[in-house]
């Protein structure tokens, strides 16, 4: 079947709220958890480890996803990408915040870093000049993968 038939398809309207609820509560809740815990393990073990976190819940938020719904719809997908996407803006929000804070600085001067979308995701900007660098690759093929995995879980 193709892309454009697959969203031709009619939405089951009593299956759509509980995905649209599962994802949100994941990707708040994930997001918040992932990242203190990454700021925990970053300054305790001075290492990263939010791939396999996400990875983790990646999992667990298509398998809730999955069980939400009766009948599969490409914007299932979606909702799961666009919560991935939240939640990875919400755990680098959290470990912004939380650095900032156990280095004793205000708050209130960095929240433009802190919640600025474009420096969180620069990461997957082509035009970037840190593109290419080992580092940068790692994380996009992580994060294509990781959503690459859900929306494969969710047919």
């Amino acid at each position: 079947m193709k892309l454009s038939e697959m969203f031709k398809e009619p939405i089951n309207r009593k299956d759509l709220l509980p995905v649209i609820k599962q994802a949100v509560f994941m990707s708040i809740i994930g997001g918040l958890l992932i990242g203190t815990i990454h700021l925990l393990v970053v300054q305790i073990f001075h290492i990263s480890l939010i791939w396999m976190f996400l990875f983790i819940l990646g999992i667990t938020m298509a398998r809730r996803i999955r069980d939400a719904y009766t009948n599969y719809h490409i914007a299932y997908a979606i909702i799961a990408i666009v919560s991935l996407f939240v939640t990875y803006y919400l755990t680098q929000c959290v470990y912004a915040y939380g650095l900032v804070f156990m280095t004793n600085g205000l708050v209130g001067e960095y929240i433009n870093f802190i919640f600025n979308p474009l420096l969180h995701f620069n990461f997957i900007n082509i035009l970037s000049s840190s593109f290419l660098t080992v580092g940068n690759l790692i994380d996009v093929f992580f994060f294509i993968v990781i959503n690459i995995y859900v929306v494969r879980y969710l047919k």
